[in-house]
């Protein structure tokens, strides 16, 4: 139960208004870095280096700095909900111009695009979007609107990339009413910050018995941030949830010393390019031997399944995790993922990715506000910690097999 109490506490600091959506370089950012260093202080983890916790990471990404706006004639939309920037074509700035509807069909002249905003109120089945904008481009259209379907909400992503002309998604049901005001006046508002700021990973350390092995426990803390005067961005899931099961398990550990280094780092910039895991990896306080990372656990009131980060069975300590999870009666599913572990794989270093999504084959509620605590399963988290226990005691167990295959 007590474990089950700072989990729930964790949550409700990572995911409550102060923590803003947690965007790299902002102040709710700060404020999670602050309260990670503070528990791994309560929890007795050292520094890293001297009396410092933190390591500074400079970490590019899209930064709203304002709401943004979409006016069609009288009419005014809500971002989010009505529409949204296009993920990685989201250009900053005011525009203004006329609608112009262009259906797959339409014969139209190069030079009628011209300065309009152009509404493709219908995709057609095979829509290449950077071919579309690149012709808009050439033709000088100011800005796109695309028509993209009815999801729940918008979801919202903060890769930082330089696009000419602003893209924007429209839900599908608006666009045959705003197809019918062709030729009306559009006013699009971006405010937007393609920027890179100083950032922080939180580390800490428990020592052990040898320093000849280090096993580095990781999950990014940050997310995509509140959009100003709009929607909550909480990240629950993504990944909260991950800091705060590794916080528990670190709790867990009782006093017994390891026969290897354990390094918890909560690193930042994963949303918008896994910066501080590379970071972390450029720049190792000591040698890291093997990784956990968890990101995103407690969708589903069972924790029935887990991916391991690899599609392959080439990695020793996945093999080892994959064993654990079939001894709980878990399914281990070899699907590679696209977060922080990528970055240790890649580098070679043996890793398992442990996550829920996308066992389902989908990522439901990700970088949605909709990804709050209330969607969460507390006891798939404290299965989570469990899980976690058991890979690195069976670790302990094995650490000069261990050792020998590193060194292969």
């Amino acid at each position: 139960m007590k474990n089950k109490y700072h989990i729930l506490q964790d949550l409700a600091f990572l995911t409550g208004p102060h923590a803003a959506g947690r965007l790299s370089g902002t102040i709710g950012a700060y404020k999670a870095a602050n309260y990670l260093s503070a528990e791994l202080v309560a929890v007795g983890l050292r520094p890293v280096s001297g009396k410092n916790y933190y390591q500074t990471v400079n970490v590019p990404a899209a930064r709203l700095f304002g709401a943004p706006k979409l006016v069609i004639g009288e009419r005014s939309f809500t971002h989010r909900h009505d529409f949204s920037e296009i993920p990685t074509m989201a250009k900053s700035g005011s525009y203004i111009g006329r609608l112009l509807v262009v259906r797959e069909d339409d014969q139209l002249l190069q030079e009628g695009f011209a300065g309009r905003i152009v509404l493709i109120p219908q995709r057609p089945e095979k829509f290449d979007l950077n071919a579309t904008v690149n012709a808009a481009i050439e033709m000088g259209v100011t800005a796109l609107l695309v028509e993209y379907g009815e999801p729940e909400w918008f979801y919202k992503t903060i890769f930082s990339r330089r696009s000419r002309i602003p893209v924007f998604r429209l839900r599908k049901s608006l666009s045959q009413e705003v197809a019918s005001m062709n030729g009306a006046v559009v006013e699009l508002e971006m405010p937007l910050a393609n920027d890179t700021l100083p950032c922080h990973n939180v580390l800490g350390l428990r020592p052990g018995t040898s320093d000849d092995f280090t096993l580095a426990l990781t999950a990014h803390y940050d997310h995509v941030g509140d959009d100003p005067g709009g929607a909550r961005f909480p990240g629950a899931l993504d990944n909260a949830s991950g800091v705060a099961t590794i916080l528990a398990a670190i709790r867990e550990l009782t006093s017994e010393p390891l026969p290897f280094n354990i390094l918890v780092a909560f690193l930042t910039g994963e949303e918008s390019g896994l910066w501080g895991a590379k970071h972390l990896l450029a720049n190792q306080p000591l040698p890291i031997s093997a990784v956990i990372n968890l990101d995103g656990i407690g969708s589903e009131p069972a924790l029935s399944a887990m991916r391991i980060g690899h599609s392959k069975h080439n990695d020793w300590l996945a093999e080892m995790a994959a064993n654990v999870l079939e001894e709980r009666g878990i399914t281990a599913q070899w699907i590679k993922g696209s977060d922080d572990s990528s970055a240790f794989i890649s580098a070679g270093i043996p890793t398992v990715g442990l996550g829920q999504q996308p066992t389902r084959g989908r990522q439901s509620g990700m970088h949605m506000p909709s990804d709050t605590n209330d969607n969460l399963h507390i006891d798939t988290l404290l299965n989570g910690v469990q899980i976690i226990l058991d890979i690195i005691k069976t670790l302990a167990k094995s650490e000069i097999q261990t050792k020998e295959k590193i060194h292969v």
